[in-house]
């Protein structure tokens, strides 16, 4: 089944008040704060020798809620909104509940809860198990995170660029079906989408990429109520259903992606939680860059 491509930038609501943003804008502030600091410190010269600024691509995990941070208090922190069909609003989570703790970080003491929550969720790796209070009745909610990909920024002042960059492809080679991987589309790159038709292989600067995977699984090693279950999750996922994968491109090197089936989680919980299959550099081969 087809599902719609991933907008160019992704937007994500955070779980601190008024901190709304964008993965893309995020990198670019980054980027001029790093350049006006050099230009300030006088480091911006024709020194022969190339200058690099430089971050990684972070995956970061967020909920889809406002959560009031302002203040550290004993009874959890309140849920003030909800993200219409975000993370946070399909685990359970309900304007009015108060967040006690969240994957095993108490929220309801003393401590600034702000850097407190910011820990929670990074801590989990994509799940939530959180304790609410709803009233006055403890209530346990589970499931999973909102997914955030922020992009890496490479940035080499007076540098000859021959020889600095990499490929990522999902259409090079035979995919090894044997080892369960099978073929993939990437849907964006560091934030931006890529081109709607065939582009064989996409050419990087060297350093930390984040890709948007979307899986194109054999349907004929899924039985029929398989894929009615997968096509419902996607159907209600849409773009969620694809997966970020961080790729760490090398200069001269080129990467096959795929993705993999996980034979072991295609039970129906899983299906629904889009668990039965992970994106996957599948091969890295030499190729040299123009």
């Amino acid at each position: 089944m087809d599902t719609p491509r991933i907008p160019t930038r992704i937007l994500f609501v955070a779980v601190l008040i008024g901190a709304t943003t964008s993965s893309q804008a995020q990198s670019t502030r980054e980027l001029d704060a790093a350049l006006l600091q050099m230009s300030e410190r006088g480091d911006l010269k024709d020194t022969g020798a190339p200058q690099v600024i430089q971050k990684p691509a972070q995956v970061r995990y967020e909920l889809g809620a406002v959560v009031d941070v302002r203040t550290a208090q004993r009874s959890g922190l309140p849920v003030m909104a909800l993200t219409p069909d975000g993370p946070a609003a399909r685990i359970g989570f309900k304007v009015g509940d108060r967040l006690v703790s969240m994957n095993g970080v108490r929220l309801d003491g003393a401590s600034p809860p702000a850097p407190l929550l910011e820990q929670a969720l990074q801590r989990g790796e994509g799940r939530v198990v959180a304790d609410v209070l709803r009233g006055s009745v403890p209530t346990k909610l589970s499931g999973a995170a909102g997914v955030v990909a922020v992009p890496a920024y490479r940035l080499e002042i007076g540098a000859d660029a021959k020889g600095t960059c990499g490929f990522v492809t999902a259409r090079a080679g035979t995919v090894p079906k044997t080892r369960n991987i099978f073929r993939a589309d990437i849907t964006t790159i560091d934030g931006r989408s890529t081109p709607l038709q065939s582009v064989n292989r996409h050419r990087l600067a060297v350093g930390r990429h984040v890709l948007v995977v979307q899986e194109l699984i054999d349907t004929n090693r899924l039985s029929p109520s398989q894929l009615v279950q997968i096509n419902k999750m996607k159907r209600f996922a849409l773009a969620k259903a694809y997966k970020p994968l961080v790729v760490d491109v090398k200069p001269n090197m080129s990467y096959r992606i795929g993705a993999r089936l996980l034979k072991d989680k295609l039970d129906t919980q899983s299906l629904r939680d889009n668990a039965y299959w992970e994106p996957v550099v599948w091969e890295e081969v030499a190729e040299r860059c123009p």
